[in-house]
């Protein structure tokens, strides 16, 4: 009678176990994570980056808020100090002027923020973009 489920010491042929590096799980599962590390590498510094403008959208916007509280100010003593209404009109005249031409600044420094802002995440959406092609020609 033949012992079930014993072997008698002899591996049988066609048995023999699986050959070192012949597992596809063994082959592919680190190399799918050092690639989904490398296409993930970039973000990082995509976070830095988008902190960065934040920080650098907030003190414009904080600047432009003082802008508009010395603005406020200057109408205020405009208005309280004692003269004629023709010296009001053109001292009101002559606020509104300077405070346009402020906002006209503020407006560039928006502009010039906004296009830098643009072009770093540009460069570096390019940069991610070819690293991640580069991974995908290297695990193909």
């Amino acid at each position: 009678m033949a012992s079930a489920g014993k072997s008698s010491g002899a591996t049988p042929i066609g048995r023999r176990g699986p050959k070192t590096g012949s597992n596809v799980a063994e082959r592919t599962i680190p190399a799918q994570l050092e690639s989904g590390a490398a296409a993930m590498a970039p973000a990082p510094s995509a976070q830095q980056e988008a902190l960065k403008a934040l920080e650098r959208f907030g003190r414009y916007h904080y600047s432009v808020a003082g802008d508009y509280l010395e603005w406020g100010m200057a109408q205020a003593r405009a208005i309280l100090t004692p003269c004629t209404p023709a010296e009001h009109v053109a001292s009101q005249t002559t606020l509104a002027t300077q405070f346009g031409e402020k906002m006209q600044g503020r407006v560039r420094e928006f502009v010039n923020l906004a296009s830098e802002t643009r072009a770093s995440f540009r460069e570096l959406v390019g940069d991610a973009t070819a690293r991640l092609a580069e991974t995908f020609k290297q695990s193909a």
